[in-house]
Formats: C-alpha cells, sequence, structure tokens
C-alpha cells in the first residue's frame, strides 16, 4: 500500500479522528483500552514496559491506569508527543545492545509486571519485507521481556498473520500461563493483518530460546 493511500485511510479512520478529538496522541491508545476491557491486562501501581510506544497512545492510556504509584518506561527513537510525571521516555533502538540495561535501570531494579510492544517497522509496501520485519521486531521484543519481564508478569506483543507468528505463539503458550490472540478495534483498514499476542502469567525465563526452537 502506498503512503499516500495509507495516510487517506488514517484519516478516514474513525478511530484515528476520535484519538484526536479527545487528546490522545494516536489511535493506538484505543488498542490498549479495547484489551484492558477485556482482560484486565494492567493494575494501579504496576510497572510497564512500552516498547515502540511513540508518539504514545498506549503509553498515555497505561500511565493513567497505573496512577501515581506505577510508572511506564516509553521506549522508541521518535519522542512521546506528551509527558506525566509517571512516565520515563527512553530514546533508544530496540536492537541496542545497551536496551534492557538501561530499561531495567529506568525501572529501579526491578522488572516490570507488564510488557507492551506496538513497535512496527517502516513499511516499505513489499508484503513479504513488511512482514518479515515485523516478525523480527516481534520476536526482539519477547528476547527484551526475557530479561525484564518479571517472573508471572504479562505481555501484549503486535504481530501480523504470517506463518512464521505461528513459530512466535508455539513459544508463547509454553512460557505463559495464559495465551490469546486479540485482534484490534475495527477500523477502515480491511486488508490489515495486524494483531497482537496476549500473554500473562510468564513461567518460562528465556521464552526467545523457545522462539529459536520452533523457528
Amino acid at each position: 500500500m502506498g503512503r499516500g493511500r495509507w495516510h487517506a485511510e488514517r484519516r478516514a479512520d474513525p478511530w484515528y479522528r476520535m484519538a484526536k478529538d479527545e487528546g490522545y496522541p494516536s489511535r493506538a491508545a484505543y488498542k490498549l483500552i479495547h484489551v484492558q476491557k477485556k482482560y484486565d491486562l494492567i493494575h494501579r501501581g504496576d510497572t510497564v514496559v512500552d516498547l515502540g510506544a511513540a508518539p504514545g497512545g498506549m503509553s498515555m492510556v497505561a500511565a493513567r491506569l497505573v496512577g501515581s504509584d506505577g510508572r511506564v518506561v516509553s521506549v522508541d527513537t521518535e519522542p512521546l508527543t506528551f509527558s506525566m510525571s509517571n512516565v520515563v521516555y527512553l530514546e533508544l533502538d530496540l536492537f541496542s545492545s545497551s536496551v534492557v540495561d538501561l530499561i531495567l535501570e529506568a525501572l529501579g531494579g526491578r522488572k516490570c509486571d507488564v510488557l507492551i510492544s506496538d513497535a512496527s517497522p517502516k513499511f516499505s509496501g513489499v508484503k513479504e519485507i513488511d512482514m518479515a520485519n515485523q516478525i523480527r521486531l516481534t520476536r526482539r521484543a519477547v528476547e527484551i521481556g526475557d530479561s525484564v519481564l518479571m517472573d508471572g508478569g504479562s505481555a501484549l506483543l503486535k504481530a501480523f498473520e504470517c506463518e512464521e507468528v505461528k513459530c512466535v505463539e508455539t513459544a508463547l503458550k509454553r512460557g505463559f500461563r495464559f495465551y490469546r490472540r486479540v485482534i484490534p478495534p475495527p477500523t477502515l483498514r480491511r486488508h490489515s493483518s495486524e494483531l497482537y499476542l496476549l500473554c500473562v502469567g510468564k513461567r518460562v525465563s528465556e521464552v526467545s530460546l523457545m522462539v529459536e526452537e520452533n523457528g
């Protein structure tokens, strides 16, 4: 899909317009709200890591849910378009060798209760390339989660429907107590293959190793 068409569809998307009207940095806010209403993912006082956070739709929702006793660590190469006292922004590439250490430092030395990854690649318009880049980001989020997500913690990971995602799903089903695919709220982008992998109750330390075994 060309960028002109993508921008036109975004402007026509009611969720995009609603985010503008309600002051959210992006329509991604409603995806997390949708998950929260159904699965009660984030609780007051939690610590949340948001990978690929910019411009900050999910981070803002998470910050409101955890309240003043909680903390959100938002990671991206692009800045957030809002600020809140319980949100820490880290300007980092997810593939940086220092990303885990800097996230743990921002968390005050403890691991997080919830890991969110809404990270997306820069789209080329070539489906096979975009799918491969997205699954690479999903796998990287699982790797980071091995180090920063506490035992018993939960994760919400963006992915695309493709053959490769099944390898990730197999590992997540073994590595977490509960696993489910979540489709985001309906949009005008009927051709979208976007989905989210919801994982609750981490019980395996090295989930990423199981991804590699299945991949």
